[in-house]
């Protein structure tokens, strides 16, 4: 390398604290992880990358090929391993093979031997270095799910993410999934007493998960999760069809319409039938979401003074007619609160990393303060 060029380098280095606020929001979802660095000027800097694998094997031959096509990889052991969005590519294109989720129903996967270090090499690549040693950190964590047994928790994915960015350098804290979303978004309700600000329902439609938060005045008052979110909606759309579940994501990401009726698919068509039954499964998560919302609710006390804006993100929401086909949904579960309006968040796939990078731009600056 040049004098010149290394010298570019190290004003490079130099230069980039002054133009990022310290303070990270990580969300390490079963899907994608996110992350969001606030800009200087107000705005954010988002960096997001599939959290998933395609194992190659153990040879040279996989080597030359992961160089050659200019793929994300890492080598683990003895394994090559294809890393991220171009995981999900390559599975495609050779059409078929088992793609590697380090995560599972919003949790490390139990499944996989080498899920804590293979997730680790993502967060690593995704997340990158503090700015400087120390720097605060959120990353995002699901409440338990109201669906699974009492041993299925977050506390051991909680130590393992702690572990981590304490292994790279941050400062690290976590933060509930769905309150994240609603630090960014902000909601407010109207009571007798005047306007409530951070006060709404939040629900973050991930893909292994979707996380349930309903807070006061930036209080959380209740939140936990439920699992079978997106994943599970590839899955039984790739089981009903017969097609790779790789397949049914990418028709999934780029071609489904839920302002589309069911009848408007034709079953002779294999794209309309997988269509179809993602479809039908979105209508199916939705009645299962909130069915447990409002049975969870309803075991408490709670009464709400003034009817509550539903806030939603994640990757599930971002398919087209996603929130009109969610108010469908709602006007036929008995809520234990009124629905003022069901809204869809400003940047929904990347709301949550937002929402815990100001929590921990928060926490930053009352450090700075002794606080």
């Amino acid at each position: 390398m040049s004098e010149e060029k290394q010298e570019s380098k190290k004003e490079e280095k130099v230069e980039a604290p002054k133009k990022l606020n310290l303070g990270v929001g990580a969300d390490i979802g079963t899907a994608t992880i996110v992350v969001a660095r606030e800009k200087a000027d107000g705005s954010f800097s988002i960096r997001h990358h599939r959290n998933m694998l395609y194992r190659l094997g153990a040879n040279e031959e996989a080597a030359d090929l992961l160089d050659r096509g200019g793929y994300l990889y890492v080598k683990s052991g003895e394994d090559y391993y294809i890393v991220g969005n171009d995981a999900l590519t390559f599975a495609n294109a050779i059409g078929g093979g088992e793609i590697i989720r380090p995560m599972q129903d919003g949790l490390l996967n139990p499944k996989l031997t080498k899920a804590r270090k293979l997730l680790f090499h993502i967060v690593k690549m995704v997340v990158g270095d503090p700015e400087q040693p120390g720097e605060t950190l959120r990353f995002s964590l699901p409440a338990n799910p109201v669906d699974r047994g009492s041993d299925f928790n977050n506390e051991f994915h909680e130590s393992v993410l702690r572990g981590f960015f304490l292994k790279m350098g941050y400062e690290p804290k976590p933060i509930n999934e769905a309150m994240a979303n609603l630090v960014m978004q902000t909601p407010s309700m109207a009571t007798p007493d005047g306007i409530k600000k951070n006060s709404g329902y939040s629900i973050s439609f991930g893909g292994g998960m979707s996380n349930s938060c309903v807070a006061i005045e930036g209080v959380s008052i209740s939140q936990f999760s439920n699992t079978g979110c997106g994943d599970f909606i590839d899955r039984q759309a790739a089981q009903m069809t017969g097609k790779p579940v790789g397949i049914v994501m990418r028709i999934k990401e780029k071609s489904v319409d839920l302002n589309l009726d069911d009848l408007d698919y034709d079953e002779d068509i294999d794209e309309d039938n997988i269509r179809f039954s993602i479809s039908t499964y979105y209508s199916e998560m939705m009645r299962r979401v909130l069915r447990q919302i409002s049975e969870q609710l309803s075991k408490k006390d709670h009464y709400f003074e003034g009817p509550l804006d539903i806030v939603v993100c994640g990757g599930t929401s971002l398919a087209p007619g996603f929130v009109d086909r969610l108010k469908k949904v709602i006007a036929t579960v008995k809520l234990p609160f009124e629905v003022k309006d069901v809204k869809l968040a400003k940047d929904p796939f990347y709301s949550v990393a937002q929402g815990a990078c100001l929590a921990a731009r928060g926490d930053w600056e009352k450090s700075k303060k002794g606080e």
